[in-house]
């Protein structure tokens, strides 16, 4: 398998929707239907669907057996990148402190198993940008967001509108079978349709991973990205993503892991992620279900066979425990295609979101982290969901009326 980074440039405009049905909205304005709203940044699963879809169009193989010759494919990001600046998803925690509540004293209503909570620093009307650099990411990951900052916020520059902006394009409602102006009871309907879209601020571009035996295939093409037809350049990088992203620092070991998404993460259990434990009665004890180590498929052996000892050789975390999260509104997307028609609405954990772990000694912080860090544990793990970064944090603050205020 290889892997190589690509920077993505735009043809154009790009089209990106969001869960509502593209059709026309009940209400108009000044005589024009909103018909699509695609103004969002894209996700890595439309990604991997653009990339996919690509590199199946094999000449010299027969078009029932494109899926085939495509392997183990996978993507990471992608990101935008300013004047060969890489930003990330702003954390829903910035600058908060993390208070450990008791629960037996009534003062939380927070769902099991969660014993600590989030707190702003300063209580005060914030409004945080959604991306940021990776120089300002890396302050929060070595917990020095606010220092020096008294009862100040420390509220990182806002950049997103040189980033990307949403552009409004107008249209003419045409009839799908002739493709002239839609005709309504014998009579010509003059009704116009305005779209959102996604336009890319001047020298921005979207950073990514892409890992497969065809890598290579993808340089300097010209590949559907989205909706209507939108095109990107792929040209390779002179930056590693992942190198990039590894080189981050996750700051002084103690015994509390916190894993923050880098991208949305899907859970069959809505927020709380599918490897922590949730026993027989419900009950949700958030110990760590993940093998310590990495368990590697024998050649020939079959995937069966390959899960049955996968179980009895992993040996899961001793002590590695849930106790904050910081998720932030659901993320809700769904699609269409030829084959499965109409998908249903998901509902992600955005990124940005946090989770905090607490392990019974460093040692066994460290062994987490090499679980936990820059791996994509969530459903659509290999189309880039779940991707989360690890730092350590400081031992949650008792509650107090005080620390409260």
């Amino acid at each position: 398998m290889a892997k190589k980074s690509y920077e993505l440039s735009p043809r154009d405009v790009l089209f990106f929707r969001d869960a509502r049905p593209m059709d026309v909205d009940k209400d108009r304005t000044d005589d024009v239907f909103n018909v699509g709203h695609g103004a969002y940044w894209p996700r890595p699963d439309q990604l991997f669907s653009a990339v996919i879809h690509e590199l199946i169009r094999d000449p010299n193989v027969s078009e029932k057996n494109w899926y085939g010759s495509v392997s183990d494919l996978r993507v990471t990001g992608p990101f935008p990148m300013k004047d060969g600046k890489l930003y990330l998803p702003m954390p829903l925690d910035w600058d908060m402190k993390l208070i450990d509540f008791d629960a037996s004293q009534g003062v939380t209503d927070i769902p099991a198993p969660l014993t600590a909570g989030f707190a702003d620093r300063v209580v005060e009307k914030k409004s945080y940008p959604r991306w940021i650099t990776a120089e300002e990411y890396e302050r929060y990951l070595k917990g020095i967001v606010g220092e020096g900052k008294g009862l100040e916020a420390d509220v990182p520059k806002n950049v997103d509108a040189d980033l990307y902006q949403s552009e409004p394009r107008v249209g003419t409602t045409l009839d799908a079978s002739t493709g002239a102006s839609k005709r309504v009871d014998g009579r010509y309907e003059s009704g116009q349709y305005e779209a959102e879209y996604l336009r890319l601020g001047e020298g921005v571009k979207m950073l990514c991973e892409v890992e497969t035996v065809k890598v290579d295939e993808l340089s300097g093409r010209d590949v559907r990205f989205g909706g209507q037809g939108g095109m990107v350049r792929f040209e390779p990088s002179g930056k590693d993503l992942e190198a990039e992203l590894k080189a981050l620092s996750k700051g002084n070991p103690t015994k509390y892991v916190r894993w923050t998404l880098l991208t949305p993460a899907l859970f069959m259990k809505g927020w709380y992620p599918n490897w922590l434990e949730e026993q027989a009665d419900g009950k949700r004890t958030g110990k760590v279900m993940l093998p310590t180590e990495r368990v590697q498929r024998r050649p020939g052996e079959s995937r069966a066979a390959y899960r049955a000892r996968m179980k009895e050789e992993c040996k899961p975390f001793e002590t590695a425990t849930l106790i904050a999260a910081c998720i932030g509104k659901p993320l809700a997307f769904s699609g269409y295609d030829s084959l499965d028609k109409e998908k249903p609405t998901e509902l992600a954990v955005p990124a940005g979101s946090s989770y905090v772990f607490k392990c019974e000694t460093e040692d066994e912080a460290k062994k987490l982290v090499e679980v936990l860090n820059l791996k994509p544990l969530s459903d659509l793990g290999e189309k880039g969901l779940g991707l989360g970064i690890c730092s350590y944090v400081a031992e949650p603050q008792k509650f107090t009326r005080e620390s409260n205020n």
